[in-house]
């Protein structure tokens, strides 16, 4: 099986694990609830109540410490059984006396076992009937809508899933973190570095644990599913807030689509990480609390209403059970929100209600930490950070935030005492003669004195006054909120366009607030919301211009930006549309409308290369490293093999066999003399190389070249962590490395294969006799004690073809002389 089949069949598995558990499970326990809802509307709640279902049930047994496949598959089916039993008013107790009774007809013989056979395929029949009853209704009876959604799917497919043939291997660096603690679950310690969030790697570990997919395979390829559930949610959303049936697919067309967002805002889509998966639940999250507070006063006792808070604790809490950013944007859209329904959001009746929900969904979210923060576990420095932000401290991290901070002056101890040093953020320090400066020029002729300690005196300001600066403050804040906008979210060359997107804000807000007026205060107040939580948004993508706590740099917050820029412009078109043509009559010359924009705006994207185009490629881990370990997984037993490569497969192949750093096993033979031993305990032992080394997120001057001699002699880098396998020090470990192995491989050539190998990735292959295994320290030239001899050598090889070089220039510049003389 070739490489790409496997990779594809991988996908198509964990997706359908993933799917059957987030989405058919909880169909099949809410099928009674979900009984007469829009799709949209079944999705959302189904896929809500399917991550919390799991997240928690993994937090449950982790911190009881019995978490394994067992508890895990026990768990989820026994809950699901007595929750849709409960739900589906279903009588458990007479259906398992029934089942008990047919099974015990079965074994005493008084039912043929082709009976039984009968029955079970009628009860899959009937199954199957309901299937293709829910694919006519929702599938052959809306072709256009069908056709809209397959479109999507294809452009999904190339835009971001033909990276997963592409580029097998991950995406982030950060994701061996991630993988480490997943696999630190599998042997029950969860938060084993710290309190953290942990909602993304419930989900990892489950898919991991029930399903038995490798942890490594999962995290290198569930990031098509992230993308793909992220557009869905913001198309479920849309339709289910939209009056126009089509308006929804454009909103998702150009966030997919558009090649007009800064590269920033969805390259990291390519690498399944937590924040993006946090990021798909922002949408729920506002759309439950949007239906919240379009529900009438007189119907709050509901269940329906009850049902909707519930909904909307759930996508609350796992924005914050996964990631915190995603907990920040939902929580300024909520206020957005507030604001924008503030006429129900002020009564007690809702405000009672909602706050109680808040309250509810942030404890569920905190408990499983808090359990394990009050048993002895430490904050993760992670977590510790972003409290530090939310509290008001300063981002370390933050370019951005460095950026925008004053600098500070000292002033020196210097005999002159008229030197000043400019600390600026970044650690550089600029000097100033302070004798050069106007104040201290004006001090010469004549001028006061004024000393440090002496504040500048501040002019009293009107309260006329302030009123008149209030419209010029007010122009140099959208000049910022514009020019924010062009740096971090878009790039089209357009004159004005920041400007555009935020008078796009403004018009939002007075749509809305048209159709409050019209008595259509529900629709209305959408509108508004939508409006106000872009510019609270906003305000956050500017924060450190306005002096005001960034609580997320620009480039993280940009993300979020474009996702629900995208859902806000959607919205807009949708309330022009429906403003042009309100009247219910009117709905099939809307729809048509609608359709007719949709195909219009999609049309244009194409004519004028609006389209993205899928050119990430990963910088961490070659296909060939993937593939080996694939098939390395694959032929061997477990625990019978060691990798002698990088520090990525550390993680990636910890369930099945060993590894060993490719600088410890340098090191160990640096110093021949002291009759150094590197012995490595295995049957089989496979030597992992590049040719051509990757850079690992660090670039030098010579980027991309292949290893060589000249790499070789170099001394091995004497740094920690994983500064040795980045930039030039990648190529001077793999350089040793390449020729430590030609050396092995001239010593014993039967022993020692080739395993795999491709233009930029070579794997040897070593088979060892357990009781009498090899000594893998060699004299390969390039140890630390030949390392002398061998710079020597090659530094008087340079030194003769150079003295070589100058005579034969003398001599022809001796010959030309005598030929100038003869003429």
């Amino acid at each position: 099986m070739s490489m790409t089949t496997l990779v594809i069949l991988r996908f198509l598995g964990i997706f359908a694990a993933y799917m059957g558990v987030t989405l058919a499970l909880p169909a099949l326990m809410f099928r009674r609830i979900l009984r007469g809802r829009s799709l949209a509307e079944q999705f959302l709640m189904c896929y809500t109540f399917g991550n919390f279902y799991i997240i928690n049930i993994v937090f449950l047994l982790q911190l009881l410490h019995i978490s394994n496949f067992l508890t895990l598959a026990g768990l989820t089916a026994v809950l699901s059984i007595v929750i849709g039993g409960r739900v589906n008013r279903i009588p458990l107790k007479q259906q398992a006396g029934n089942t008990w009774h047919l099974f015990g007809k079965l074994l005493r013989g008084r039912m043929k076992l082709k009976s039984a056979i009968f029955l079970f395929l009628g009860k899959c029949a009937e199954g199957i009937k309901r299937l293709a009853k829910f694919f006519y209704r929702h599938i052959v009876k809306n072709p256009i809508q069908s056709m809209l959604l397959l479109g999507i799917g294809v452009c999904l497919c190339w835009i971001y899933g033909r990276q997963i043939i592409l580029v097998y291997g991950y995406r982030a660096s950060d994701i061996p973190v991630h993988m480490s603690w997943i696999n630190e679950m599998s042997r029950g310690k969860i938060f084993a570095k710290g309190v953290y969030p942990f909602g993304f790697h419930c989900i990892i570990y489950y898919l991991h644990a029930v399903f038995r997919f490798d942890t490594y395979v999962i995290l290198c390829q569930f990031f098509f599913a992230q993308v793909i559930f992220m557009h869905l949610v913001l198309l479920a959303m849309m339709k289910q807030l939209c009056k126009t049936k089509y308006i929804p697919y454009i909103g998702t067309f150009v966030f997919l689509l558009g090649n007009f967002w800064s590269g920033q805002t969805y390259s990291r889509f390519y690498a399944t990480l937590p924040q993006e998966f946090g990021m798909i639940f922002v949408i729920p999250s506002i759309y439950f609390l949007i239906r919240f507070f379009q529900i009438p006063k007189q119907k709050l006792a509901n269940k329906e209403t009850r049902l909707t808070l519930q909904c909307f604790a759930m996508t609350f809490s796992l924005t914050l059970a996964i990631h915190f950013y995603g907990t920040m944007i939902a929580g300024l859209c909520c206020i957005g929100i507030a604001c924008g329904f503030c006429f129900r959001f002020l009564r007690k009746e809702y405000f009672r209600r909602i706050m109680f929900t808040g309250i509810c969904s942030v404890f569920l979210a905190v408990l499983p930490m808090g359990i394990a923060f009050a048993t002895g576990t430490p904050l993760q420095g992670s977590l510790g950070w972003g409290l530090s932000v939310i509290n008001g401290g300063k981002s370390s991290s933050s370019t951005e935030t460095e950026a925008d901070e004053a600098e500070t002056l000292e002033v020196s101890t210097g005999d002159d005492k008229n030197t000043v040093r400019v600390v600026k953020p970044d650690g550089t320090v600029m000097e100033i003669d302070v004798s050069d400066l106007p104040s201290a020029q004006e001090n010469e002729s004549g001028g006061q004195t004024q000393t440090e300690t002496t504040a500048p005196a501040v002019p009293k300001v009107s309260f006329g006054e302030k009123i008149r600066k209030i419209p010029g403050k007010a122009k140099n804040a959208l000049s910022e909120m514009s020019s924010r906008i062009l740096e971090f979210i878009i790039k089209l060359d357009v004159k004005n366009i920041g400007y555009m997107i935020l008078a796009s804000f403004a018009l939002l807000l007075l749509l809305g607030l048209v159709f409050c007026i019209f008595r259509q205060p529900g629709y209305g107040a959408m509108l508004m919301s939508m409006g106000f939580c872009m510019w609270i948004v906003t305000i956050l993508l500017c924060a450190g211009v306005f002096g005001l706590p960034p609580l997320m740099d620009g480039a993280r917050c940009s993300i979020y930006y474009v996702y629900l820029l995208s859902a806000a412009l959607t919205a807009l078109a949708d309330g022009l549309l429906y403003m042009v043509l309100p009247l219910r009559k009117l709905r099939l010359v809307r729809n048509a409308v609608s359709l007719a924009v949709a195909a219009a705006v999609l049309m244009g994207m194409f004519q004028n290369h609006m389209i993205k185009q899928s050119d990430f490629s990963s910088g961490f881990v070659m296909n060939g490293a993937i593939t080996c370990l694939s098939n390395i997984i694959h032929e061997n037993e477990d625990k019978t093999w060691t990798i002698v490569s990088a520090n990525d497969e550390t993680q990636m192949g910890v369930d099945h066999g060993w590894h060993y750093e490719t600088i410890t096993f340098l090191r160990g033979m640096e110093t021949l003399e002291k009759n150094t031993k590197v012995i490595i305990p295995t049957k089989t032992v496979y030597f992992f190389i590049e040719k051509i080394p990757l850079d690992y997120s660090v670039t030098y001057d010579k980027s991309g070249q292949s290893i060589s001699r000249k790499g070789a002699s170099r001394s091995l880098p004497n740094v920690g962590g994983i500064g040795m396998y980045q930039g030039e020090g990648r190529w001077i470990v793999m350089s040793r490395m390449y020729y430590w192995a030609q050396a092995f491989m001239e010593l014993y050539p039967n022993e020692m294969k080739v395993y795999y190998e491709d233009n930029k990735f070579i794997c040897y292959k070593i088979e060892q006799n357990m009781y009498h295994q090899y000594d893998f320290a060699i004299d390969y030239r390039y140890n630390q004690n030949k390392m002398q001899d061998e710079t020597a050598e090659d530094t008087q090889d340079e030194t003769q073809q150079q003295s070589e070089a100058t005579n034969e220039t003398q001599q022809q510049s001796d010959a030309s002389g005598k030929q100038e003389a003869g003429k």
